[in-house]
């Protein structure tokens, strides 16, 4: 009988580090694409301020 317990918590132990590893995994693809978003909307801050300051005299 504990045979059985102690196969069922390991079974249960893998599922649940599958489960955060697939969250985490989650999570790291949000903040990149967050960086990414970010990285690009300086970029374009920055043309636009340089537009302005061509256009101003």
């Amino acid at each position: 009988m504990k045979k059985i317990f102690s196969g069922i918590g390991l079974v249960l132990l893998t599922i649940l580090k599958w489960i955060g590893l697939i969250i985490l995994g989650a999570v790291r693809l949000i903040l990149e694409l967050a960086k990414v978003i970010l990285l690009l909307f300086g970029f374009v801050a920055r043309i636009f301020l340089a537009f302005v300051r061509v256009g101003t005299p």
